[in-house]
């Protein structure tokens, strides 16, 4: 599988992605929560916040390995596609 991580695609820009959005909700509530207690529930968001941004990118991961695939199937049937077209056209010659 070729690496799609070089691409910059506006679509699967993790910036503007509607599906992470929900996400900077929960760190604006852990950023309040932390306010309110000591330093352990401190670095307690800190482990949430590292957890939630590495599962962020592992989703934006995932679509890229997905839409790859797609890719790569509609290439597969348009090539099968083509090959029969040829195959009928020798018969015909």
């Amino acid at each position: 599988m070729a690496d799609t991580s070089s691409r910059t695609d506006a679509s699967t820009d993790g910036d503007t992605d509607p599906r992470d959005m929900g996400s900077e909700r929960g760190q604006g509530m852990l950023a309040a929560a932390s306010d309110s207690s000591g330093r352990s529930k401190d670095k307690l968001d800190q482990k949430t916040v590292r957890r939630l941004a590495q599962n962020r990118e592992a989703a934006r991961k995932s679509r890229l390995r997905k839409k790859y695939v797609q890719q790569l199937e509609n290439s597969r049937l348009k090539l099968t596609q083509l090959e029969q077209e040829l195959q009928r056209a020798r018969q015909q010659v």
